[in-house]
């Protein structure tokens, strides 16, 4: 009797685990992917994250079936702890579950570590194991930086001494603007802005522009320039006269008229090879996409000073409707003095996966970078640089299957999706 009930038992228990295990991959089954979408389609707080380690990171969502931790629960720890600049992290896809979780693909700032998140279940804002991240910080320009003109202190082809897009590691994929600053030896170079790094060095840039060669303008440290002593010519010119019968001193100020508000394009590249039209395109997408805000900035031109973010500085614009197609990034900066809105695009094309659907027989062999090629945003070869973040190609089991390419250049990344055919 004592034995039955022992078997019993047993055989209750062993149910019961194989109950719950049954439970638990038919609700693993039931989790799906219902939206992945590229983050520059959604209306975020900004890209820029750090990791909470609160969640790890995986090479897919962590709710899915098979899938796997990109990095140790040390290193987790130790990027939630890191004052590198290094270990900031960029969000570049959002996806949604059908339970209504929501995980978000990063990419640290050096491209060491790449997977995706769990972000919390509400779309587009950061929770869960990673949060919004100010990577600099603003620095309030006296009148003196200003008012002065600088020069390179040793212009040559170390990055610190050419200028940046956006400040090194302080946005994925810090573009440089300039491999030689050389040709700029004898530019004067004005300062209209500053920022200070929120990590590891703590250094201040300036954003110069190079009235002379507008393709110069950009972020530089700020050791690397050096004040020139002939002082700027005043604006305000103050004479004075002196009354020889009362031995009294009269200050008189001539203050000039206050220019009306004007608005300063700059559409510039290094795109060697020469493209109609671009500079144009460019500009026109610019002004369609920002209408609203320039609008109300004719209108309203006292506001100018506080209209810089929503006339897109520190974003870029995407230029679909051309071929090729192109991308700019937009920095907006307001020159007191002169009342002037100085909107700087530099354009750049839209990097390019050349991959086609593929149709193979059952056993055949695949390579899944066989025919695949890809250009930059400067229109080189980057072949080499395409990563496959997807191939789930079985050519054992016939069917249909995906692998997607994705490739990064100067902060815009571009992937495709190729469907791959089995065949008996």
């Amino acid at each position: 009797m004592k034995i039955q009930q022992m078997i019993i038992g047993t055989l209750a228990a062993g149910f019961g685990m194989m109950l719950f295990a049954s439970q638990q991959a038919d609700a693993a089954k039931k989790v799906k992917i219902t939206s992945n979408v590229k983050i520059t389609s959604v209306d975020v707080a900004g890209r820029d994250v750090v990791i909470t380690g609160k969640n790890k990171i995986y090479n897919k969502a962590g709710v899915l079936k098979h899938a796997k931790q990109v990095t140790s629960s040390k290193r987790l720890k130790q990027l939630k702890n890191s004052n590198r600049s290094k270990d900031f992290f960029n969000v570049y896809r959002m996806a949604v579950t059908n339970k209504h979780q929501v995980y978000y693909k990063v990419v640290s700032f050096e491209t060491k570590w790449r997977g995706w998140i769990y972000g919390g279940r509400t779309k587009a804002a950061y929770n869960g194991g990673l949060k919004k991240v100010q990577t600099t910080q603003n620095v309030d320009l006296s009148q003196d930086v200003q008012n002065a003109r600088f020069k390179l202190s040793n212009p040559g082809t170390a990055g610190v001494d050419n200028t940046w897009t956006n400040i090194p590691w302080t946005k994925y994929k810090a573009a440089i603007n300039t491999k030689d600053s050389t040709p700029y030896a004898n530019d004067q170079l004005r300062v209209i802005d500053a920022k200070k790094v929120t990590r590891q060095y703590y250094n201040t840039f300036y954003y110069v522009v190079d009235d002379a060669h507008p393709e110069f303008n950009g972020w530089i440290n700020q050791s690397a320039l050096t004040k020139i002593t002939d002082p700027a010519p005043d604006k305000v010119v103050t004479n004075t006269v002196t009354n020889t019968v009362t031995n009294t001193i009269t200050k008189t100020v001539k203050v000039p008229a206050k220019n009306e508000l004007t608005i300063n394009y700059i559409v510039h590249s290094k795109v060697k090879t020469p493209q109609p039209g671009a500079a144009d395109a460019v500009l026109k997408a610019y002004q369609k996409a920002y209408a609203d805000v320039l609008s109300q900035l004719t209108q309203n031109p006292d506001t100018a000073s506080t209209k810089l973010d929503a006339l897109g500085s520190g974003q870029q614009i995407d230029v679909n409707d051309t071929t090729p197609q192109y991308f700019a990034d937009i920095y907006a900066s307001f020159d007191k003095d002169k009342n002037v809105v100085n909107i700087d695009l530099n354009w750049k094309l839209m990097p390019v996966i050349n991959a086609t659907d593929r149709i193979l027989q059952s056993n055949q062999v695949f390579d899944p970078r066989a025919g695949v090629t890809a250009t930059d945003a400067l229109g080189n070869d980057a072949t080499n640089r395409i990563v496959i973040t997807e191939n789930n190609v079985n050519t054992k089991v016939p069917g249909i299957y995906h692998v997607t390419y994705e490739i990064n250049s100067d902060g815009m990344t571009v992937d495709k999706r190729i469907q791959v055919t089995v065949n008996k």
